[in-house]
């Protein structure tokens, strides 16, 4: 009995740990990803780029992440010194040598070829650690996702703020020593990530089953899924607009650097509570309403931001993030939890973030540049409302029609 409790405490100890070092990491990520790419447009517009430039640089990003992703998965499972920590690191690295690199370049196009790679090595960081805690998880280790994923928004909406008013008196080249300082300190916690875990349950063991189908026939047998998933997609792309050029939607009422920062705060800020609460949403809501209703404030989120005069309006179209993508963000991950067989799961969680991460932010970033140059401002706005409702509207035909299946709990 007494060793039962001492083995409770040391497994409760350390989960605390590791919900504090998870919190870490996620926290240096986002303030560095904030210095990085959230402030990409005014770093390159500064720069001499035009928008379209721009929109081609994550576009191009999006693009090769759906297959540099799917390959590097592949790679941790098929070797084993290739673990999802190792290769965060070796990604971090990556990022930090061509991110300073295009930092000191004087080409244009060398500095969009060196972002490209600076941009899919911090995008394919998140999946890395999302498989730690899914590792944490089948040991038994129960690991609080939703609240150390959230005090990375929470450092991020500070860091957004932080940089918007400094913007103001300097030149975006501060960014960079801001974006090598994150990622340096992330490399450190990375490094110091090293816990004696207890081994896998054989439970856990059951769990990590080969995976049976290929990427079409899982879609060819959830069909409903395949709907989800260009639902996905499609709300991904109604979000680049506000995601990668805040700053023209903000001028667009006269807003400045600072102003930017303050919408770019108040979006990330509000995601905190949301990722808190979604387990007690869950638990009175059935998944599929949550994923319809999030749709629906990707909607009037859009027509917010169209609609905007003021500063105000916009602030008030980025608190719209709460209801929508910081629900609808845990709520993907558990519809996949639910639906998807145990020997698909891991296939389950690589499509929806193909979906969203990929192909919905390498259309949204491609067709809102080009729009931005030639229509301005009102049509990417225009173009993100009406990706929205479709997106919407996918959602609802795929959610709400056929019996869903019964998951055994």
């Amino acid at each position: 009995m007494i060793h039962m409790h001492h083995h409770l405490y040391k497994n409760f100890s350390l989960v605390r740990k590791l919900n504090l070092h998870f919190s870490v990491l996620w926290a240096l990520y986002w303030m560095g990803w904030g210095a990085l790419w959230s402030y990409l447009s005014v770093f390159l517009l500064y720069r001499g780029f035009t928008n379209a430039q721009i929109g081609l640089v994550t576009g191009c990003t999006s693009l090769l992440c759906i297959f540099i992703q799917p390959a590097l998965a592949a790679l941790a499972d098929r070797d084993h010194r290739f673990t999802s920590r190792r290769l965060a690191m070796g990604l971090t690295v990556l990022l930090m040598v061509f991110g300073t690199w295009a930092w000191l370049s004087n080409s244009t196009l060398l500095t969009a070829v060196l972002l490209v790679i600076s941009g899919i090595a911090v995008t394919n960081i998140p999946p890395h650690f999302n498989a730690m805690n899914m590792n944490m998880a089948l040991r038994g280790l129960d690991v609080n996702f939703g609240a150390s994923r959230g005090c990375g928004s929470a450092a991020y909406a500070l860091t957004a703020l932080v940089l918007g008013t400094l913007l103001e008196r300097h030149a975006p080249t501060l960014l960079m020593p801001v974006f090598l300082t994150c990622f340096g300190g992330l490399l450190a916690a990375l490094l110091l990530m090293r816990y004696p875990l207890p081994s896998l349950d054989t439970d856990s063991k059951a769990r990590v089953a080969p995976v049976v189908l290929s990427n079409f026939s899982l879609l060819r047998h959830y069909p409903r899924f395949a709907l989800m998933l260009a639902a996905c997609a499609l709300l991904q792309i109604s979000r680049i607009p506000a995601i990668t050029y805040m700053n023209h939607i903000v001028g667009k009422v006269g807003g400045t650097e600072s102003a930017m920062g303050v919408a770019l705060f108040i979006s990330a800020l509000v995601e905190l509570p949301a990722m808190v609460i979604f387990t007690r949403l869950r638990r009175k809501l059935p998944l599929h309403w949550l994923l319809i209703g999030c749709s629906l404030f990707f909607v009037l989120r859009d027509v917010l931001f169209l609609l905007a005069g003021t500063t105000t309006v916009v602030y008030l179209a980025c608190a719209m993030q709460a209801p929508s993508y910081a629900i609808f963000l845990p709520a993907t991950v558990y519809y996949v939890t639910e639906e998807i067989d145990i020997a698909n799961q891991v296939k389950g969680q690589a499509l929806v973030y193909t979906a969203t991460s990929g192909i919905g932010s390498a259309l949204g970033s491609l067709c809102s540049g080009y729009l931005l140059d030639h229509g301005g401002v009102p049509s990417t706005l225009i173009f993100g409302t009406l990706c929205a409702l479709l997106g919407a509207a996918v959602m609802t035909l795929a959610l709400s029609s056929g019996k869903r299946k019964e998951t055994s709990t």
